[in-house]
């Protein structure tokens, strides 16, 4: 009797932490949902709309330069994973988003290039020079960088950087986002659509990785929410929202604009409402990504 009086508690403990578990995965506290653009507002941040509680000394990943939570500020985009709180969104963990780190090569009128990719800087009001090392904040939109911050560098500490959507390779079979060539490490199992993030050595025209990452989070989360512009249509149908990592397909190439910016959902890997796999609505509908 004591021997199967203990079994059942083993039992009975063990079910409790897998009913947790799951519990915690609907509400998205181990899963999370990730929150991804521009910071618009503060108090504590505002991304897509939505108002994102942090604490102040939580730290921001990937950040250049270093910096916690309560020097995020407007202009800086961020990916975020988040849980339900009662009257906002609370944040678990934040990464800031840098499409490029990297010396500045060329500059124009209204836009300088950046590890060979256009940056459009438009009206930030910030003077570069040629050489000066900067951490560029913004979307994709097509093959070039919308800025909406510049950090400038003291380059003697950085590693040149670039995060954004794979598309293919180039006529010598090297990776290219935007116009970046990526040297220095053959990725494996790579796919049209995927994120990456890549840190490395500045070269002409590129960077020479020595390091390679998939991804937009750390951890799978259960939805995406992404601020970002559609991809020219792939051959097959295949398009994404630049930066998000979720793909779509098409039969109708002519219909997925690419001049307006969008805030999108997805899961999975897959983007469109319609692709949400969730055991709770009430997620999906805060967020506004119910189809």
């Amino acid at each position: 009797m004591i021997l199967r009086a203990l079994l059942f508690g083993l039992l009975l403990a063990a079910s409790s932490q897998v009913l947790a578990k799951d519990e915690d995965d609907r509400e998205g506290g181990i899963i999370g949902t990730g929150i991804v653009g521009t910071i618009t507002e503060l108090g504590s941040i505002v991304v897509n709309g939505h108002r994102i509680t942090l604490d102040d000394d939580m730290p921001v990943a990937g950040s250049a330069p270093d910096i916690e939570a309560k020097d995020l500020i407007p202009g800086l985009t961020v990916a975020v994973v988040v849980t339900q709180g009662d009257e906002a969104w609370q944040a678990l963990h934040v990464r800031q988003v840098l499409p490029l780190i990297g010396p500045v090569t060329a500059i124009e009128s209204d836009h300088v290039i950046v590890l060979g990719t256009r940056v459009r800087i438009g009206q930030l009001g910030i003077k570069v020079r040629l050489g000066d090392w900067i951490a560029v904040s913004g979307l994709w939109r097509g093959d070039h960088v919308e800025a909406s911050h510049i950090a400038q560098l003291p380059s003697a500490e950085q590693k040149a950087q670039i995060s954004g959507t794979y598309l293919g390779t180039d006529a010598q079979g090297h990776p290219v986002v935007g116009n970046t060539i990526i040297t220095g490490i053959v990725p494996q199992h790579l796919s049209v659509g995927d994120v990456v993030r890549v840190d490395g050595e500045a070269i002409a025209g590129g960077i020479q990785a020595s390091q390679l990452e998939k991804g937009l989070f750390d951890n799978p989360v259960s939805i995406v929410q992404i601020e970002g512009y559609h991809s020219p249509p792939q051959p097959d149908g295949l398009y994404t929202v630049l930066g998000s990592g979720l793909v779509a397909y098409t039969q109708t190439p002519g219909m997925i604009l690419q001049s307006e910016r969008v805030i999108a959902c997805g899961s999975n890997g897959l983007l469109g409402s319609s692709n949400l796999s969730t055991p709770d609505s009430e997620i999906s509908g805060r967020l506004g990504c119910s189809p």
